[in-house]
């Protein structure tokens, strides 16, 4: 997170901490879909405009710089200065821009006037990117790269031990989607008060920290928080593993509202409906994004998959075609050391299901 760029700390927090409260309970009742690139289905790309880009050193050049925490229809919110400030949208331009932006980008904009104008932004270092599909195009042009946040150092993988049930399918997208986008990896298993740890071996040679807590019991969170300290972190997830109460319990307060997974099917109902920044101390910001329950994956092709996979890597040079996709050759050295235990079944049958998929 760069520091000299703001300072760290929302004014009237608890008034905030009111108002985010309101604006949930009112969103659950509204089309939140018509405007920023906040709601799980839109893109982040709008008129086929580029977004302006400036280098860290010359942003300050051009204006004011502030972090984007949250935008609400044609609303933004920006911390800048110690300051949490909002600006509306209104030229056919600036709304325009809107939907290029993603929580997390450092905004360049001019505050000189009555309202604040966003010129563009500083360059990411990272990104969270899914597909997001356009209904309104048609063939492969529908599907767009859909920025989920943007400047994340780490990305806490939420699962839970159970409601709803652990299952590894939606953690691999994920890792892989941290890869893609320069993030450093953490997985979160919430409730363990309710369900022992899962059996999380195939993860074993992965190197990424794996961290158990209970949001009820505060076991686990101490542990959780030394390693997202100093750090611009994204919280993502299926819906119901208890994001929004792992934000409420990080925050010290109740900034999300929470919901109780469905007792019929077992599945999480969405809580969160737009992604927002929030300020855990002076130098710790979290980011909490809308429960998911399918995730595809954007820009991984079949070709360059199995690179996602670094378990494969050691066993692959041995492999008789350069350029396997450890699936159907003959003489894969890959799906030999799967036969032997070498490399997780688990994992290799995850990989087979997004090779499926990959276009």
């Amino acid at each position: 997170m760069e520091d000299n760029y703001f300072y760290n700390e929302y004014p009237d927090s608890d008034k905030y901490a009111k108002r985010q409260r309101n604006r949930h309970r009112f969103k659950r009742n509204k089309d939140i879909g018509n405007a920023s690139g906040k709601s799980e289905n839109q893109t982040a790309s709008v008129d086929g405009e580029e977004l302006t880009t400036y280098s860290p050193n010359e942003a300050k050049e051009y204006g004011s710089v502030g972090v984007l925490a949250e935008i609400e229809y044609y609303t933004y919110f920006i911390i800048s200065g110690g300051k949490l400030i909002s600006g509306v949208a209104e030229s056919k331009e600036q709304k325009s821009m809107l939907g290029k932006l993603a929580i997390g980008d450092y905004v360049v904009f001019n505050a000189s006037g009555q309202n604040i104008e966003i010129l563009g932004i500083v360059e990411r270092h990272s990104k969270l990117v899914r597909i997001s599909i356009d209904a309104t195009k048609t063939s492969i042009a529908k599907a767009e790269e859909h920025i989920i946040a943007a400047n994340i150092d780490i990305a806490v993988i939420v699962a839970s031990t159970t409601k709803p049930p652990f299952r590894t399918g939606l953690i691999d997208r994920y890792l892989i989607m941290c890869q893609y986008g320069n993030i450093s990896p953490l997985l979160c298993i919430t409730k363990t008060d309710l369900a022992p740890m899962p059996d999380l071996s195939i993860y074993k040679d992965s190197g990424f920290p794996i961290i158990g807590v209970s949001n009820k019991t505060h076991e686990g969170i101490e542990n959780l928080v030394s390693h997202l300290k100093g750090n611009t972190c994204v919280l993502v997830g299926n819906s119901g593993v208890g994001k929004s109460t792992l934000i409420n319990t990080l925050l010290k307060k109740e900034i999300m509202p929470t919901n109780e997974v469905s007792s019929k099917s077992g599945k999480g109902r969405h809580t969160t409906t737009s992604t927002s920044l929030h300020l855990m101390d002076e130098s710790t910001s979290l980011i909490d994004t809308p429960g998911i329950r399918s995730l595809e994956l954007w820009n991984i092709d079949s070709g360059s998959l199995r690179l996602y996979f670094t378990e494969f890597t050691k066993f692959a040079a041995d492999c008789e075609f350069r350029d396997c996709t450890h699936s159907h050759e003959p003489h894969c050295a890959v799906k030999e050391a799967v036969k032997d235990g070498l490399i997780s079944k688990e994992r290799y049958d995850s990989y087979l299901r997004l090779l499926k998929k990959a276009k």
